[in-house]
């Protein structure tokens, strides 16, 4: 019985082992960073700057009813392909993939967890998740579509009224005078 249970064991070894041997060479460095930092297209200028959500799509809610404070904002950081937001209550960034009109929003990186009234956070957040593709109007108001429908209406925001952006850490970090730049 001892016999069999050692000759079991030393098949396993052995077979396990070969299995082993048989496997690839791992990936080199160029194609780890490959496939940890995928290439990404350039954003849109167009798409770059800071944008106040005007409409969403809520069967439930008016857009009124959702936001009756301060509206969700989102700013697109050209340098960095990130996107920094405001939900109407707590300021998030998130990383996203941008190809042509086709947006991927990959995951959220930081958010605030300030308490929120009502619904509004969640419906933009989701709806943000859900959108596929984007276009921008010829009076160029952006628009996130899911499939074929819009989901959410944004408008360029050109001059804050008192002057100070805000998210002004980002707005630092996207200009060509900031010295450390992220890597692409």
């Amino acid at each position: 019985m001892k016999r069999r249970l050692v000759f079991c064991i030393n098949f396993c070894i052995i077979v396990v082992s070969v299995g082993f041997g048989q496997m690839e060479d791992p990936l080199d460095e160029s194609e780890i960073d490959s496939l940890v930092n995928p290439p990404n297209t350039p954003i849109s200028e167009d798409l770059v700057g800071l944008w106040e959500v005007n409409s969403i799509y809520d069967k439930f809610k008016p857009f009124e009813e959702l936001y009756p404070g301060k509206k969700p904002r989102l700013y697109f950081d050209p340098i960095n392909k990130q996107v920094f937001g405001y939900t109407g209550c707590n300021n998030f960034s998130i990383f996203t993939q941008i190809k042509g009109n086709a947006i991927d929003v990959q995951g959220f990186l930081t958010m605030t967890k300030m308490w929120c009234d009502g619904d509004g956070e969640d419906v933009f957040l989701t709806l943000l998740k859900s959108a596929h593709t984007f276009s921008i109007d010829e009076e160029g108001k952006l628009s996130f579509l899911c499939g074929s429908m819009e989901i959410m209406k944004l408008e360029k925001v050109v001059n804050e009224e008192n002057g100070e952006h805000p998210f002004i850490l980002p707005m630092i970090m996207a200009s060509e005078q900031f010295p450390y730049k992220l890597r692409n």
